[in-house]
């Protein structure tokens, strides 16, 4: 590997050293639309959100992305379906985490 690539794809923080190349897919769907408001949705209140659930509380979307963005979450370990009479998710611990990290740069915006 080009030394200059590597290093560059390294960050380096407090003696520890992190490799970026595995978190790229993560960021890419983050950097989706309607991503960050599933996320949100779903993780508020601690609650298992149903998919009618999810579109009503995203105000101008199309169920076809909602359902694109619930499918990619799914694949990328964020969120989990949950069968209780009726189809719900959930955030999963990896979602917990993006989600409690997305919180913690909006505030610095704020």
């Amino acid at each position: 590997m080009d030394r200059n690539i590597e290093n560059a794809c390294m960050l380096h923080e407090n003696g520890k050293t992190v490799c970026i190349d595995p978190s790229l897919p993560i960021f890419k769907l983050i950097g989706k639309r309607y991503t960050m408001f599933i996320l949100g949705v779903i993780g508020n209140n601690n609650t298992r959100k149903n998919f009618n659930d999810i579109v009503k509380s995203i105000p101008g979307t199309s169920r076809t992305i909602i359902a694109t963005r619930i499918r990619e979450l799914i694949q990328a370990g964020m969120i989990r379906r949950c069968y209780n009479k009726i189809l719900s998710y959930e955030l999963t611990e990896l979602g917990y985490k993006i989600r409690k990290g997305i919180i913690c740069f909006l505030e610095e915006l704020e």
